[in-house]
């Protein structure tokens, strides 16, 4: 009977682990990667392999993690979850970043070139720099991280596939990156709403702290609608295909979690920020191969 209860126990305690693993390890958000090299191929119509995808996949994932690991004590004041699943696992961390940068070092040796492995060394410390020294520009410039982070990530979801594979970087490619960029902007600007106490402690200069949470909703809503311009100037120039217009299903995506977030608490934020905000560009590639299918 004891067995039993107990056994009754275990398994929603490890549900639990492994859901807090994939949200606050980064393993979700890293997903993110992938998603925009799949959504950049479709719509550049070039085939990606795997080892592209798990590249892809590593980058984020090894700079949210060490992001994250480094700002545990951070976190203590404005993500408590977040700070508990680190402080739990914070032995284990640096031999976990290490792995990550092996296995990357190692596919890019094996399956790249000198063009894409300085690519991605550069990606990699860019990112690595924000976390050790650049993030004082935020007390100083507006929106500096968001910006930074997200042109970073647009930069590798866009041009690693012609990198990777040796291709010319035309219009289609600066589209698509602005296309991203825009559309990942929000999601980063979103991210700093659950911390605008501890960021105002700080004196940062984001925008939920300079426009306050009410406004910079309605500043995120105009944003999405904005992010689609480059999108229809390609469909319009007919170097990004007809079926991509399916894309716009993603503003009223992005409308309701911004809509359902103005009456959140903070707990309630963060949670919404890692999963709902998240979950959109995994999405992407699914409802292009969708429009793609139905012949748009």
């Amino acid at each position: 009977m004891n067995a039993h209860w107990n056994n009754k126990n275990i398994l929603p305690e490890f549900v639990s682990t492994i859901q807090n693993e994939m949200i606050y390890g980064g393993f979700f958000a890293a997903l993110s990667g992938p998603a925009f090299i799949i959504t950049a191929s479709i719509m550049t119509k070039t085939n990606v392999t795997i080892p592209l995808l798990v590249i892809s996949y590593l980058i984020p994932l090894m700079v949210y993690s060490y992001d994250h690991y480094s700002d545990m004590d951070k976190d203590k004041d404005s993500n408590i979850e977040r700070a508990a699943h680190f402080n739990k696992k914070s032995h284990i961390y640096p031999y976990l970043l290490v792995g990550y940068a092996l296995t990357l070092t190692v596919l890019l040796l094996v399956f790249s070139n000198l063009e894409m492995i300085s690519f991605i060394l550069i990606l990699v410390m860019v990112g690595v720099l924000y976390t050790i020294g650049l993030k004082k520009f935020t007390q100083k410039i507006p929106a500096f991280k968001n910006i930074y982070t997200t042109l970073t990530w647009s930069l590798a979801g866009t041009l690693s596939i012609p990198f990777f594979y040796a291709l010319q970087i035309n219009l289609a490619y600066i589209l698509i990156l602005l296309f991203i960029f825009l559309k990942f902007l929000p999601n980063t600007i979103f991210f700093d709403l659950k911390d605008i106490n501890c960021d105002q402690k700080e004196r940062l200069k984001t925008l939920p702290v300079i426009l306050g949470k009410e406004k910079t909703l309605k500043f995120l809503d105009k944003l999405n609608i904005i992010a689609f311009i480059p999108l229809f100037i390609g469909i319009y120039l007919k170097i990004i295909p007809l079926f991509t217009v399916i894309m716009i299903l993603f503003y009223f995506y992005s409308r309701y979690y911004l809509n359902k977030a103005g009456k959140l608490d903070d707990k309630e934020l963060r949670m919404v920020s890692y999963t709902l905000a998240d979950a959109e560009f995994m999405i992407w590639p699914l409802i292009l191969i969708i429009g793609k299918t139905i012949g748009f």
